[in-house]
Order: structure tokens, then sequence, then C-alpha cells
């Protein structure tokens, strides 16, 4: 019969923990209830569960403290922590102290049960890990270690497990070999202590080969009757490859939890972003509409006109925190770097940048039969002209740049996957410089938002690493940087694809018509965005109503017909954009909408997607791309 999991729900809300074991019956999980931490404690103590879904804030204790305890007591247990209200540093800790999750109330139900589901293939996984070392260990301790028997400090008998470990020979035992003579000072003085005082057990120690290499090593020693004399034995185990890969996986774990962080981050950076643009609406927008009606020559022309470009270029920072928050969305096709990298050092941007630097050489060696990879060439674009930009930077005078490509194996950090032995196939991009390079302290912070070395508001805005980092991950690739003394590098590692190159399409960009009439509903929740937008459309030869929410849209739509809805994406409350389109379409099916937003998660485009709108404008919007999107969308032919 196969095993039924067994889930502990600890959580101090108890229609929520009922609402939970329901649900989780229905899958065929055998539930127990816990409302407080120590009736958690005392049920841990007396059953085995495979999983546990504990909640952040309980009565009696921390669900935090709860987890620690789980985690001491060496409990096959996996957790996946619930809170109502979350914190990064409360997430951080929880993921730290060993959490296999952090869900955020309410939580959505297939979300839980797939995680639960990937928690409990981590449990068997950790389960049959931990088999695997015991039996390893067995083995181990049988033909791995060196063994020797000592009297007073000279080794009797060892071992060839002994020999192959500190050099010696079997020739050099009956010689005579101390134990100064294998042990550091400090780890003699220790050892001898316990010789003197008849104690046994386990201990570590530095050990010294005959060739003077020092090595960590655990021992275990304990008294024994040899040859009708007392004497010592200890089993003796080599610990470097140990240390070895303690000391890379918290190196991995540092990598990881710095992932997190940027992470965290760009969520913050995408609520800022959509603020900001409901707000640049008005600064652009109206100079937009008051342009189109003045001519070049008016009195106060040129002052509006600067209005607007600075508009434009708070509108270019804003799209810059888009482009860092979580879920940011592009296009990809199967492209070859080294096609987007040449196309970019060749192009007027980069040269008019150059021109300002011709004392610096920049240098590429691009391999041959470069695998494809698949990628948004914007994306890749912006990220060669941060890199270069700051390596241009940083070299200034009699500089060199140095750009490689070249097909490499590579194991990403962040998969979830067994790695393929070997590591999977990647194309390595490598950017280097001969500049002065960069601090330890602030290379660990060079990818976060806003940090930069450089004066603020004279040399960017502190977002161009964190736009590379971002672009990156969204890859599903990696990117480090290290010093080279002098100088500094930055490796990029992005996946290959076997698939061919995408056909590139160019179509021309043709000048739209005006409107003649058409009725469009304008849906949004703020009225200042309504009220810029109507004097848009207005402009524009449309008949306008317009509603504040979803719901009031959906009531207009009910008596009356539109030729277009223009909806925002998100709303403060009720519907957001999606689901009020979802509701119309109920109602009004073939409802021809545009989406137009100040930022939007990737999982509610792909929704408005499969729904059928095809027009995405991002706010503040200009005239021209307004009555394009319409004009495509009302006459696709």
């Amino acid at each position: 019969m196969d095993h039924i999991p067994k889930i502990l729900l600890i959580d101090d809300e108890e229609r929520f923990v009922t609402s939970l074991h329901t649900i989780l019956k229905h899958y065929n999980y055998n539930c127990t209830k816990a409302l407080s931490g120590g009736e958690a404690i005392r049920l841990l103590a007396e059953e085995d569960f495979d999983l546990a879904l504990l909640d952040v804030g309980l009565p009696d204790m921390s669900g935090c403290d709860v987890l620690d305890i789980i985690k001491k007591s060496e409990k096959n247990t996996t957790v996946i922590m619930l809170t109502g209200i979350s914190t990064i540093e409360t997430a951080v800790r929880a993921m730290k102290q060993g959490a296999y999750d952090f869900l955020n109330k309410p939580i959505h139900h297939e979300l839980l049960i797939k995680s639960i589901q990937k928690a409990l293939q981590h449990n068997q996984m950790l389960l049959e890990l931990n088999r695997s070392e015991k039996r390893f260990q067995v083995l181990a301790q049988a033909t791995s270690e060196g063994i020797v028997i000592h009297n007073d400090g000279r080794f009797i008998e060892a071992n060839q497990q002994f020999f192959s470990m500190f050099g010696y020979s079997e020739a050099e035992l009956r010689e005579g070999i101390f134990l100064e003579m294998i042990l550091d000072s400090a780890s003699l003085n220790f050892a001898l202590q316990r010789i003197k005082n008849s104690v046994g057990g386990n201990h570590q120690g530095i050990g010294v080969k005959k060739s003077g290499l020092k090595f960590p090593f655990e021992a275990t020693t304990h008294s024994i009757n040899y040859l009708g004399k007392p004497a010592r034995v200890c089993t003796i185990r080599d610990l470097s490859e140990r240390v070895k890969a303690e000391a890379e996986r918290f190196e991995l774990y540092k990598k990881l939890e710095k992932a997190n962080k940027l992470n965290a981050l760009g969520l913050m950076a995408g609520s800022v972003a959509h603020d900001l643009n409901n707000i640049l609406v008005g600064v652009v927008s109206y100079p937009d509409l008051l342009l189109s009606q003045m001519l070049e020559s008016d009195k106060f022309y040129p002052q509006i006109k600067k209005i607007q470009e600075a508009g434009k270029r708070a509108v270019a920072v804003v799209n810059d925190l888009i482009t860092l928050a979580r879920g940011g969305t592009f296009t990809t096709t199967v492209e070859n770097i080294n096609d987007i990298l040449m196309n970019h050092l060749n192009s007027i941007e980069h040269c008019s940048r150059l021109a300002d630097y011709p004392d610096v050489v920049i240098q590429t060696k691009l391999q041959k039969n470069l695998h494809n990879t698949p990628c948004s060439q914007q994306q890749i674009n912006k990220v060669f002209l941060n890199l270069i930009g700051n390596a241009l930077e940083a070299v200034r005078e009699d500089g060199l740049i140095r750009i490689t490509t070249e097909n490499c194996k590579f194991t990403h950090p962040k998969t979830k996957d067994a790695p393929t032995a070997g590591g999977d196939d990647y194309i390595k991009i490598s950017i280097a410089d001969n500049g002065p390079g960069i601090s330890q302290n602030n290379l660990d912070h060079i990818f976060e938002p806003f940090f930069t070395t450089k004066t603020m508001g004279k040399s960017g805005t502190g977002l161009g690493l964190s736009i590379v980092w971002n672009s990156i991950q969204e890859h599903k690739g990696w990117i480090e940087v290290k010093n080279l003394h002098p100088g500094i590098i930055f490796e990029i590692y992005l996946p290959a694809t076997e698939e061919k190159l995408s056909r590139k399409k160019h179509q021309a960009i043709k000048l739209t018509a005006l409107g003649n009439g058409e009725k469009i509903l304008l849906i949004d929740d703020q009225l200042e965005q309504i009220e810029t937008v109507e004097r848009m459309l207005t402009r524009l030869g449309y008949t306008v109503h317009s509603v504040i929410g979803g719901e009031k849209g959906i009531a207009f739509l009910q008596s009356q017909e539109v030729d277009l809805v223009l909806l925002d994406m998100i709303m403060s409350t009720g519907l957001n954009g999606w689901e009020t389109y979802e509701k119309i379409l109920q109602i009004r099916p073939g409802q021809k909408a545009i989406i137009i937003t100040g930022y939007s998660t990737t999982e509610h485009l792909l929704k408005a997607k499969t729904l059928g709108i095809s027009q995405f404008l991002e706010k503040p919007v200009s005239l021209a791309n307004l009555n394009s999107a319409i004009r495509k969308t009302l006459y696709p032919n």
C-alpha cells in the first residue's frame, strides 16, 4: 500500500485550519491540526510528519521558533511557512532556518497544492539522501579511515589508509612515528591533555602530512589493551573534501541570498513604477495635447516642449524601474549573441558614445559556431549598452575593453533539478576592462537598485547594473563579476538552444488616420487619469464615455454598446483589468479592448492576451501611440 503523506497544520485560526484540512483531505493527505505552538511541539514529539504547514504568528510563540525546534530535532519534516503579514525580514529568517517555502495568506489553493507536492518530493529526496549517507558512512569507516594504535604518543600499528593519509611508510613506522610528527601544535596539546586524563570519543584537529601540508581531520579515540599493555586506538578521517564542500555550499548560499534580495527589490520597484507612471500622465500627455494645437513659432512652444522632454526623461527612468520589477514581460526569439553584439558595436548610439573616448580600444574574440540562445534582442542590447558604457567610463584614456563569447558547460546556481554531469549547454559572454576595478565592499552591492559609485545625477541613476541583473535572470541565465587587478570582468551565462535562428519580420510604420466619432468606453480608477485620456481621445476624434472602476464599466455595457473599451490593468479596488474584460465578454462577446497601464505583471498580461487583447499601452501614452493602437484594434486589416 502506498504511503499516505502526513501533514501537521499549525495555525491559531481554527476556521482556516479546518478549511485547509477539508481541502487537503480531498487530495488524500492525512492531516492533523494544532492550534498553538505548544500543541504542535507535543504532536511532533509523539508522531512523525512528512510536512508541516506552519503559521508565523502563533499565540504562544513565534512560528520561526517552532521551525527552529523542528530542525534541531533532526526529524525528517519539511516546513512551509504561512503568514498574513509578510515582511522580507521574516521570509529571509524562515528560509535561513530551513523552511522549504514561504506563502502569503490568503492562499491560492492551486499554488498551495503545487508547493506541497514539491515539498513532499523534497522531503522524500532528503530521506533517501540521509539513508544513502548513513550507508556511505558505514562503508567509509570500514575502508577509508586511517586507523592507528599508539602508546604514550608513539605509533605501534597503522593501516594502509593512515600511511596514504599522512605520507609515511611501514618502514618509517618501525623507525618511529610520534604524535608531534602528525599534529600541529594546538592539536598536539589538546591530544596530550586527553591522553593524560584518559578521555576518549570524537574530536577534530589539524593534521600535518610528511610533506608539511596541513589538513583538517576528525578522530575517534578510546583506550584498549594491546598485547597485554595499555594503549589507545584512533580512527582518523580526512575532512578536506567536507570543508571544501561546506565552503562551496556557503558561497552558493550567499549567491542565492543575493538573488532573493534583488528579487524583493524588484517587487518594490514595480510598485513605485506604477504610481510614478500614473503621476507622469499629466506631465507628458498634456504637453502632447497642447503642442498638437500649436505652431512651432508660438511664444510658449519651446517651454512646453521642454516640459514634455523632461517628462519623457522621467518616463525612461520609470521604464527602467519596470524592467527591474519581478515578472517584467518581453518577447523572446532564437538569436545568435554574436550578431546582436556586432549590431550593437556598429550602432549609431555606440559609435556616438565611443567618440567621447578616442583612446579606448575595444577588442573582440567571438567563437565561431556559437550556440544560439532564446532571448530578447532589446534586452540583450540593453545589457551591452550598460556594461560596455560602464567599462568606457572606467578605463577612460588609453583603456582596453575585451569582449569574448564562447560555448561552455555551466550549472545554474538556482537549478532545482539534479545537476547534469559537467553542466548544461550555455553560452558565455565576458566583458573585461583594465580600469581601476571595484572594491570588495562595493562588489557585493553593485547589482542593487540605485547603488552607484558615480556622482548621482551626472552619470546615470544607479539602475544600469540592476537592469542587467534582472534581464539576465529573466533569460534564466546568470551573471558574475570579479576583480582582475587591474580591471574587472563581467561573465554572463545564457542557456543555449539547438533551435534555428528566428526569421526577422520588418514592417514599415504607417501613419494612421484620426477617429470618426467611434464610441470608446474608458475605465480607470483615478479621475485625473480619466480626464487626461478623455481630452486626448476627444482631440483624436473619438466619442468618449468614462467610468471609475471595472464594476461600473460592466454596468454601463449592459445597457449600451461601444466600439472599443480602454482599460486600466491595475485598479486600487474591485476588479482589475483582465478580470473586468473577462466579465465584459460574458455580456458582450467579441468586445474589442485595449489595456493601458502604469505597470503589469507577466501573469496579468498573459491572461489578458488569452482573452483576446492584443494591444497594450504603457502610461503615460502619447497621442500618436494611443491613436495607432486604437486604429490597429478597430481596423486590423
